[in-house]
């Protein structure tokens, strides 16, 4: 195979590969023989059929994917032994004058060159949001486990947080349960409906008429409590009476040592003051982190707005419509290359970043990304289990790496964590104090420009 490149400018350029028939010739005549060696046609014995006919059935189809092969293989190869960066993928050439029976092959192929541009991570100043855990958010934090590690106990009468089991009954104008009538076990939570007066202070075995349009603040939870699908409830004008069988309610956990024990394990801490502490130590970890992920958004997408380069906009153009299944018009390959652009831009970013700190993700990284995900899931469920050692934890992770999404996501969290480090060790970070709701509305804000 030959190579030639031929640069129009700096962002694009044609490259002509030429296919000899040595390249492919030696394969195809092989699985030829192969083919006639097992052949079954009739008129002939297993093996006798003439070369020629094998040919004249299988000769072409052959070539075709051989040399689809040797073009897909041999230009990934030469862009990467020359280091040429281009922009998602070489783009064929149509020719209607081609030749599959000519003595060498010429395809060619058109590229978007990568642009040429530097970032310097000094010049950029960003806030970074150093998030105060107040009294009241650690208030929250401990409801949230007393909550979690509550239990449901059996109550006398509906009230706040209740949960109702029951029957709706289809009844007549008066109310009366239709003997053929509809009936439909349900679970409902009070917290949800939209008509609590209704249903507030009654007791076990009361049968309550009830208000279609009202019991709930949207038809699809009527759906969901009649166990109905969501377009039935438009028609449905049956009318309902609710009869209560059971009713539960979610007491809290009392904040004492048990609770203590139960959220971070036996003995690790001995008193509600203790307990308070390590909950807004871990709040302000999750708070660091919440940071760091708003902090790399930013630098990035600072990066994106004042880093000027030109990108080969009519190569992105053709390749996107080259991509897509259905034809589309002009204006709609222009709309559908500006919703794409900044997300070009950014890759091209983090991609130059990556290379000039040298940012790689290795196999092992990935690995041990895994292993801490283990560990910690299992402490989030309060699972501990001391003779589960290293290797067991690494085989667990291994066989949960086999899913290739899985590997994806872990390896990206290695990717954006190497990145972060870069970036807090050469981007000028100006410390900004703010409440959590505070940082949500930086974020919110943050998040509408990346989408302008």
């Amino acid at each position: 195979m030959k190579f030639i490149q031929s640069k129009i400018d700096d962002l694009n350029a044609v490259l002509t590969v030429t296919v000899e028939k040595d390249d492919y010739a030696d394969k195809v005549n092989s699985a030829l023989k192969n083919y006639k060696k097992n052949a079954n046609i009739p008129g002939f014995r297993k093996g006798q059929v003439p070369m020629s006919l094998i040919k004249k059935q299988h000769e072409k189809p052959l070539m075709y994917e051989e040399v689809n092969k040797l073009l897909q293989s041999g230009v990934d190869n030469y862009l990467k032994e020359n280091k040429i960066e281009i922009l998602a993928q070489p783009l064929p050439k149509a020719d209607e004058k081609f030749d599959w029976d000519a003595e060498n092959l010429d395809f060619s192929f058109d590229l978007g060159l990568a642009p040429s541009f530097d970032i310097e991570l000094d010049n950029i100043s960003v806030p970074y949001h150093k998030i105060t855990v107040s009294d009241e958010d650690v208030d929250k934090y401990v409801e949230n486990f007393a909550t979690r590690y509550g239990k449901m106990s059996s109550a006398e009468e509906v009230k706040k947080d209740a949960i109702i089991k029951g029957v709706f009954h289809e009844v007549n104008d008066g109310g009366e349960i239709l003997e053929d009538g509809e009936h439909y076990h349900a679970t409902i939570h009070f917290n949800q409906l939209n008509d609590k007066d209704t249903f507030e202070g009654k007791k076990r075995e009361d049968r309550i008429q009830i208000n279609n349009e009202t019991l709930f603040e949207e038809p699809h939870q009527l759906a969901a409590a009649l166990g109905i699908e969501d377009e039935q409830i438009a028609n449905f004008d049956k009318n309902l009476s609710f009869k209560i069988n059971e009713i539960t309610h979610h007491e809290k956990a009392e904040v004492n040592q048990e609770l203590f024990d139960k959220v971070y394990g036996e003995g690790a801490v001995d008193s509600e003051e203790a307990f308070r502490t390590r909950v807004k130590e871990e709040a302000e970890k999750m708070y660091v982190d919440e940071s760091d992920r708003v902090l790399l958004g930013a630098v990035l997408m600072d990066a994106v707005e004042n880093t000027k380069f030109d990108l080969p906009v009519e190569f992105l153009k053709k390749w996107i419509r080259f991509n897509e299944q259905e034809p589309k018009s002009e204006e709609e390959i222009d709309e559908m290359y500006e919703n794409s652009e900044k997300g070009i831009r950014y890759q091209l970013i983090e991609g130059k970043l990556a290379k000039k700190y040298d940012i790689t993700v290795e196999q092992d990284d990935v690995l041990n990304q895994a292993v801490d995900m283990i560990k910690q899931q299992m402490a989030m469920y309060g699972v501990s289990n001391p003779e589960m050692d290293d290797n067991q934890l690494k085989q667990i992770a291994i066989s949960s790496l086999q899913n290739e999404e899985e590997y994806k996501k872990l390896a990206d969290q290695v990717f954006a964590a190497k990145m972060l480090d870069v970036v807090k060790d050469h981007v000028n970070l100006k410390e900004k104090e703010v409440s959590f709701d505070e940082f949500i509305e930086e974020v919110k804000k943050q998040n509408e420009k990346v989408n302008a």
